[in-house]
């Protein structure tokens, strides 16, 4: 979490170091790679590629010039991620470790340092971690020479949540997120687009369009997400109605139409151009640096064909005891509502109710726990060797220091705390009596090692 976002900078970084080049071209991170592509003709595409090699090779050249450069195009690109920490259906599944760490922003950029990005490309960029494809003959000038290293293991943590589950989040719209079998995963996504566009699109009119994705989690399992997008007045009503519908469909059966339309977009999408070719290859690549097989894509069309609808209905009736449901904590929901969609509910709020004994008035201690107050309200801050501690209202919320694995040293005062979870809060020290001890005291609460320099919020 310390670090989220390099790969990002170094991928950009290396792209300054080839230019000028007149190629289509370019780079991208992945969820599990980055890529380097270039098209146009075979020894211009591969003189790239080798250059692509070479400053990864050299990446000791890249100037801290360089990375500021970068860091300000990385902030154009992604205002809103370059300064806010944000947790996706990722995250709520996996907390920070392994694919939850992918989608959360990355405020960490502003900190990175010179020395961090070459050790990080030293690390990954190595001959035992590449591949390299192409949709023609191999070019003969080809020459690609990158630095020897270790070979790369990756794990996949277990979800932290395991019940069907309400999440409250500080996205807009409506999510469902699913664990399916990677087997019928895009099928299953697009006969149940089918489904929730004829109910909430098209008899209710109360969104536009559903968005798929899919993250392959191992060999055999896929998480399936469906992303809708209802404005802020529909926002309740299109997470009743999302629910209640895969819930309909488990119980009742997907409808022919939705087995037709499921088989005809597989079939869109694996129709043979360019595009699904360059895609094909990379896949290849990617599935082989990880050890995964990649299947034609005739075995792709054979498998779609074979998917009958109960066996849809089948899987998705499995799948909904993996079911995740995120709504826009900010929509004002009944209780009666939450309560009827029959799901466990997480705030996911990194202020927890705070159960210790001693604290609950935040009292003047012995152990010399201070109280800083509020300039503005009744509320108030202490810090124990194990808590930050919040009254307000009369009530008194805390986070455990040790489940912290990120703090957020922005320049503007503020200090951004995020833990195992995911879960986040911005303190700004400016708001509270004797700011300045009170912003020292905190910072030095936790390991030097997870406290990195932030943006301005």
């Amino acid at each position: 979490m310390t670090l989220a976002g390099i790969t990002h900078l170094v991928e950009h970084a290396v792209l300054r170091l080839v230019q000028p080049v007149t190629l289509w071209h370019g780079g991208t991170v992945q969820m599990d790679s980055v890529e380097f592509y270039a098209c146009g003709d075979a020894d211009a595409v591969a003189g790239y590629l080798n250059a692509i090699a070479a400053a990864l090779s050299g990446f000791t050249a890249v100037s801290e010039e360089d990375l500021a450069l970068e860091k300000s195009i990385l902030e154009a690109e992604n205002p809103h991620g370059f300064s806010t920490v944000s947790g996706g259906l990722l995250t709520y599944r996996f907390g920070t470790n392994g694919l939850g760490a992918g989608h959360f922003g990355s405020p960490t950029l502003a900190g990175v340092s010179r020395a961090e990005a070459i050790e990080w490309a030293q690390r990954w960029f190595t001959a035992e971690n590449a591949a390299v494809t192409f949709t023609g003959p191999v070019p003969d000038s080809l020459d690609i020479r990158l630095p020897q290293g270790a070979a790369v293991t990756r794990h996949q943590p277990s979800p932290v949540i395991t019940a069907p589950t309400l999440v409250w989040s500080q996205k807009s719209g409506v999510a469902l997120s699913f664990l399916v079998p990677l087997r019928n995963s895009t099928f299953l996504g697009e006969a149940l687009r089918y489904e929730l566009l004829a109910r909430l699109r098209h008899a209710r009119g109360i969104i536009y369009s559903i968005v798929i994705l899919t993250t392959q989690i191992d060999d055999d399992c896929c998480q399936l997400d469906l992303i809708l997008d209802p404005v802020a007045a529909n926002t309740a009503a299109a997470l009743q109605a999302s629910v209640a519908a895969v819930r309909d469909v488990a119980a009742e059966g997907f409808t022919e139409d939705a087995v037709q339309a499921a088989h005809r977009a597989l079939q869109a999408l694996v129709t043979w151009d360019d595009n699904v070719a360059s895609d094909y290859v990379i896949q290849v690549a990617v599935n082989g640096l990880l050890g995964r097989a990649t299947p034609t894509r005739q075995a792709l069309l054979d498998a779609a064909a074979s998917i009958t609808g109960p066996e849809a209905t089948a899987t998705l009736m499995t799948s909904l005891e993996s079911l995740i449901v995120a709504v826009d904590k900010d929509i004002k929901v009944r209780k009666a509502d939450v309560a009827a969609l029959d799901l466990t509910l997480d705030s996911y709020d990194i202020w927890q109710r705070h159960n210790g004994t001693g604290d609950l008035k935040l009292q003047e201690s012995s152990e010399g726990h201070r109280k800083w107050r509020s300039k503005t309200s009744g509320a108030a801050l202490t810090l124990t060797e194990t808590h930050l501690l919040k009254l307000d209202s009369g009530k008194t919320k805390s986070i455990k220091l040790a489940d912290v694995v990120l703090v957020g040293d922005r320049s503007c005062g503020g200090i951004s705390l995020m833990d195992r979870r995911g879960r986040s809060t911005e303190v700004h020290t400016d708001d509270w009596k004797d700011s300045k001890k009170l912003r020292r005291k905190l910072l030095r609460a936790f390991p030097t090692g997870i406290v990195r320099e932030f943006p301005e919020e």
